[in-house]
């Protein structure tokens, strides 16, 4: 195994769409970057937007003061907001606006990391020698720092980032979320917008501010036509280098199961919701998040579906393969499309709703089940760092709703039967014996304490022989479901991600003998830089402005009758007269995003910052598989919003001047 530590701007990469991409930092286009810039990217200047760049829990974040405070989205700090309100104070109706230092609240759970450096690494491709890899890697790790393993072009290039880690972040400033999200999913990845989707969060370290390196200032001068662009920020998954098989698996099974099971969830939600207004607080974040990720999934599903991006894939597919030495690679990928066809629909039937009571034990079964196994035997999710992770995830507080857990659980209970048939073990597992649903939830869910963190963090601390006589009856049922649910896991890795891992340096290598190895790598959740102009945008054959204004939010409210989700949050409506309706509120951009750059800063040629990315419009949501610069946009909260929301529509002064604003 070979570390080479690689600088942050390496030698200059071509490629005839430089601009199109999520450039890691190491890798970045500097012809076209210098393009973008009036003159070639400065060490310092990279350096200065790498020291800002925050990874939040998978979405993007900046510090923007030398004293932590950090910029964000709103959205991406919904889930401590709502682990923060009570029925008593709802911060997510009221907004929150910390006035001093003392009052800023801590996030439960949530983190940031902040990259350091990069590595490349060579790794066995067997199972085996990988998994002793990985731990040794893992275990040279610097005390107080995270390291994660990086796979770059489906694994044919192997990289090491390593992190500072923060674990106290806290709540400064936040808009209600009627204001975040005004429109709600209806105005979801949808132009124009009309919303001040930020927040205001702080790094504190050993119970102090932290004091970054690297922090953002405001720009001088407001963002205009044909401004370049910049955003560095943490882009999830792209997956536009797969190959025409894999791509028809997700076409034909795994995106029509994905947005099966969420619109059913969502009905669930919704009902629960309309009960009344302590069920539609309890239910608002988890049907904001799962909205947010089936209108994205609807996007994809339909971009696979599109005869353009599809015959330019299976044209550019053709050409490589014709080109290629040998089609085994091709072959290869395939016979795992055909494996996961198999196997995905009855992974995503075994799945609980994510952030729910049943989800929570049987992470704590999966991490207990497989410790107890020999290392090289462990499922890679429950193991090294990755395990960690999910434990510090558990000891973290998050609320517990008795009756809308067990209306989520009957509904999963129901979604497993449907689709795995009665006389599944698993569905009969999760029935035991119990006539209906509906009576199994109520059973599995009476008397049990995974609702509590510090009773979860007890049960992390087992053994693994102590947590198999725990007698809670849910952690009972989640023991029971793992070793059912870790065989279609074990086969999952076996049949698919393991051959394509193995294959990814063929694949990759018959791909850069053809088109070039200048092409950006599949987007990962790490750091990367997308660029690009503040541009128009036709949309249904209209052409449409580059930014919109309070104007613009007020006439858009005053369309539809002031009726949800287009109603005002009440400070909003009452400051309407007084507030500068020229104010731009937010614009948009060519820069290449996709989720997780929720948060990233929007920065100009100087590295200051022009406002924050929070959305993309309806043809970005094709961005996961094609980027098309014609229709493409990000749209990003304007500067000038955030300061006169700080300044004249909520009590923030202090925070304006700390930003600079």
């Amino acid at each position: 195994m070979l570390l080479r530590a690689l600088p942050l701007v390496l030698s200059v990469v071509t490629s005839a769409h430089a601009a199109d991409g999520m450039w890691p930092l190491d890798r970045l286009p500097h012809r076209a970057l210098a393009d973008h810039l009036g003159q070639p990217a400065s060490s310092a200047w990279v350096a200065k937007l790498q020291g800002a760049a925050l990874n939040l829990d998978g979405a993007s974040g900046s510090f923007v003061s030398k004293d932590g405070l950090v910029l964000t989205n709103h959205h991406v700090v919904s889930d401590c907001i709502d682990r923060l309100s009570t029925a008593q104070n709802d911060l997510a109706a009221a907004g929150f606006v910390a006035a001093e230092r003392r009052d800023e609240r801590p996030c439960p759970g949530m983190t940031a990391r902040l990259l350091l450096d990069i590595q490349t690494v060579e790794l066995p491709s067997d199972s085996v020698g990988r998994r002793a890899a990985l731990q040794k890697l893992e275990a040279e790790c610097p005390k107080g720092q995270h390291c994660e393993l990086v796979s770059l072009y489906g694994g044919a290039v192997q990289q090491q980032y390593r992190y500072l880690r923060f674990t106290d972040l806290r709540l400064v400033m936040a808009p209600e979320t009627q204001a975040a999200n005004f429109g709600g999913d209806d105005d979801n990845f949808a132009y124009p917008r009309f919303a001040f989707d930020f927040a205001l969060l702080r790094v504190y370290h050993q119970g102090q501010p932290w004091r970054p390196a690297q922090w953002l200032r405001p720009a001088a001068q407001n963002p205009k036509l044909g401004d370049a662009i910049f955003v560095p920020g943490h882009p999830w998954r792209t997956d536009r280098l797969l190959t025409v098989a894999q791509l028809t698996a997700l076409r034909d099974a795994q995106l029509p199961a994905e947005i099966t099971t969420a619109e059913h969830e969502q009905a669930v939600l919704h009902r629960y919701a309309a009960r009344n207004a302590e069920s539609a607080r309890q239910a608002l974040e988890p049907i904001n998040g799962l909205e947010n990720g089936l209108k994205a999934k609807r996007g994809e599903w339909s971009a696979l579906k599109d005869l353009e991006i599809w015959e330019a894939k299976v044209k550019e597919e053709g050409l490589l393969r014709r080109r290629a030495e040998s089609d085994a690679p091709w072959q290869v990928a395939e016979q795992a499309a055909r494996a996961q066809q198999r196997l995905i629909r009855e992974l995503l039937a075994m799945k609980p709703q994510y952030n729910t009571a049943l989800d929570d034990a049987l992470t704590l079964a999966a991490l207990q089940a497989e410790a107890a196994r020999p290392a090289a035997q462990r499922l890679e999710t429950y193991d090294g760092a990755t395990a960690s992770q999910l434990a510090e995830e558990l000891r973290a507080p998050h609320p517990f709703h008795a009756e809308l857990e067990t209306l989520r659980l009957t509904a999963f209970i129901e979604r497993a039967h449907t689709a795995l048939g009665a006389t599944d073990p698993f569905v009969r597992a999760l029935l035991g014996p119990h006539p209906t649903a509906q009576a199994a939830a109520k059973a599995w869910l009476a008397g049990t304490q995974v609702g509590d963190a510090k009773q979860r963090a007890r049960w992390l601390a087992l053994k693994p022989a102590e947590f198999g006589r725990v007698a809670d009856p849910l952690i009972q049922l989640a023991r029971a479901l793992h070793p059912l649910r870790r065989a279609v896991l074990e086969a999952y890795a076996r049949e698919v991600t393991q051959p394509l891992r193995t294959n990814a340096d063929a694949l990759a290598q018959a791909r850069w003998k053809v088109l070039g190895d200048g092409s950006p790598p599949d987007a990962t959740g790490t750091l990367r830089l997308s660029f690009g102009r503040v541009a128009e945008v036709v949309s249904g054959g209209q052409r449409q402005p580059w930014f919109t204004t309070l104007d613009g939010l007020w006439a858009r409210h005053d369309g539809f009758g002031g009726k949800p989700p287009f109603d005002l949050a009440p400070r909003l409506a009452a400051l309407r007269r007084d507030l500068p309706g020229s104010t731009p509120l937010n614009f948009i951009c060519t820069a290449d995003i996709i989720g997780g750059n929720s948060g990233s800063p929007a920065v100009n040629a100087d590295g200051d910052w022009v406002g924050v990315v929070f959305d993309g419009n309806l043809d970005s949501l094709a961005g996961r598989f094609a980027f098309d610069e014609r229709g493409n946009r990000a749209t990003v909260v304007h500067q000038a919003a955030i300061r006169v929301a700080l300044r004249q529509l909520y009590a923030a002064a202090h925070l304006a001047q700390e930003l600079g604003l």
